[in-house]
């Protein structure tokens, strides 16, 4: 099978789209297009370790595309910052499990996009459990850090 000639993202959202058109599709050679080949590329997963490269944060998208979850992405834009060649989106991602009646709780995510001379690519995924609500007066984001 020859390798597809990699997708152009003229935007971060149009990166951004297709970054999670693949997640919900579980197709990992659509999810590794939106990526920079770049050896800086970093990927965080809920509750998981850091993988960087290319061929770590590649392997890590096949284990998770070989399981039989299949999951559905409503995404809640927190803040979209862009400059000439770096755009930082931070978003709530809603995710549905298919076969599941209720959502899942939300994930946190930032992804960092960079300008490359074949679009905007993806350098940066993390995603983390989002605090639902913290009760007024909580310390409870001090005791974090």
């Amino acid at each position: 099978m020859k390798p597809t000639e990699p997708s152009q993202f003229a935007t971060p959202e149009a990166a951004e789209a297709a970054f999670y058109a693949a997640f919900e599709q579980a197709d990992a050679m659509a999810m590794m297009q939106v990526w920079d080949a770049a050896a800086d590329i970093t990927c965080i997963h809920p509750m998981g370790r850091a993988v960087s490269g290319l061929a770590e944060v590649s392997r890590g998208w096949r284990e998770i595309f070989a399981s039989e979850l299949r999951l559905r992405f409503t995404r809640e834009p927190v803040q979209m910052v862009q400059s000439a060649d770096l755009a930082v989106s931070v978003l709530y991602e809603h995710i549905q499990v298919a076969g599941e009646a209720k959502p899942r709780p939300p994930m946190l995510a930032t992804n960092v996009y960079r300008r490359t001379a074949q679009g905007w690519r993806l350098v940066l995924h993390h995603a983390s459990p989002a605090v639902v609500e913290i009760a007024e007066g909580s310390t409870a984001i001090a005791a974090l850090h």
